[in-house]
């Protein structure tokens, strides 16, 4: 990142983040990995058992906002806001969303909306509130 900032160039990180489940920050960018995929090319399941782990989450996020504010970087875009192929299920074997980057979880469709934003189909992770967080500071 030097490089770009001594020759004058905005830098941009325009991806990053991990998923919300225990190890996610050691793969971060193979979130998908832990999906077995539907011949439809849809999501159709896990390939074993995760633990949910939104702390992993947000730690990795701000970790790297914290990185990239000493760096200089000019942007940061995490990756992503919400991931819908991928609800969020009370059952682990079958929470999709413990495979998702987004700093929302997705609710299933027809499922009763989340009590922090009852109008949306989502509800933050504790992503969420460390991105606010951060950029109240």
């Amino acid at each position: 990142m030097a490089q770009g900032r001594a020759q004058g160039k905005v830098v941009a990180a325009t991806e990053f983040g991990c998923a919300t489940y225990r190890g996610a920050g050691n793969v971060a960018n193979y979130v998908d990995t832990i999906i077995v995929w539907g011949e439809d090319g849809r999501p159709a399941r896990l390939n074993g058992e995760y633990e949910r782990d939104e702390n992993e989450q947000a730690t990795y996020v701000r970790e790297l906002l914290d990185v990239f504010a000493e760096e200089g970087v000019d942007a940061a875009f995490v990756y992503t806001f919400a991931r819908y192929d991928l609800p969020y299920r009370d059952a682990p074997h079958v929470d999709l969303d413990l495979a998702s980057a987004g700093v929302v979880r997705v609710l299933e469709r027809g499922t009763a909306h989340g009590p922090r934003y009852p109008d949306m189909p989502w509800e933050p992770k504790a992503a969420f509130d460390t991105l606010a967080d951060w950029a109240r500071r």
